[in-house]
């Protein structure tokens, strides 16, 4: 009888021992990009229908996502910013998006100027998240399959966290296809930690 309950026991522990191991396993493709907080930062056109959709898909995808609209001027720009790094996002992503005539993706990181006193100046912030940007901008260009550009960008002045700009132009039938490869982009970008753990 005592043997028969050890067989018992024995099959158990070890089940639960293999269940444990496939749940570590498996947990970081169950939690690929759980809490992401993105902040999109609104360029151009701005069309309600459009960023509305975007919205609504990366929602569901689990991003928390927050939107500003640019502004054309510093001041505003400034205002803007305060607010965007007090929320503590992952990651910004200027956006100019809207549909077209033609499918047209540019993905750029600003020039980073690097920073000399303890205080940095607006301009300054963006070098501090010169590579994790570089590396957002490459996720997503590879999956549209373009390169990265480089220059100066308005939007990012003051911006403390990793942040690039992504300019889509799409037609109404590959809607769904981009916004799955912006999801795939983004994914890839969070996951990179993941690998570098194990």
């Amino acid at each position: 009888m005592l043997k028969w309950n050890k067989k018992i026991l024995d099959k158990k522990v070890t089940s639960r021992i293999g269940l444990l191991a496939l749940l570590l396993l498996f947990f970081p493709v169950f939690c690929s990009h759980g809490g992401e907080h993105i902040v999109l930062y609104r360029l151009g056109m701005k069309e309600p229908v459009a960023w509305d959709q975007l919205r609504r898909y990366l929602g569901a995808k689990g991003y928390k996502i927050s939107m500003y609209d640019g502004p054309d001027n510093i001041e505003k720009h400034v205002e803007n910013v305060n607010k965007i790094n007090k929320i503590k996002a992952s990651a910004l992503i200027a956006m100019d998006f809207g549909a077209g005539e033609k499918n047209q993706i540019i993905v750029a990181v600003t020039t980073p100027k690097k920073g000399r006193g303890n205080i940095l100046a607006i301009e300054e912030m963006p070098a501090l998240y010169a590579n994790e940007s570089r590396e957002l901008a490459t996720s997503l260009a590879s999956v549209f399959n373009k390169g990265v550009k480089e220059f100066p960008l308005f939007p990012l002045l003051g911006v403390d966290m990793p942040g690039v700009f992504l300019k889509i132009d799409y037609t109404p039938d590959t809607t769904n296809e981009v916004f799955e490869k912006l999801h795939e982009g983004m994914q890839r970008y969070f996951q990179r930690g993941m690998k570098d753990e194990r």
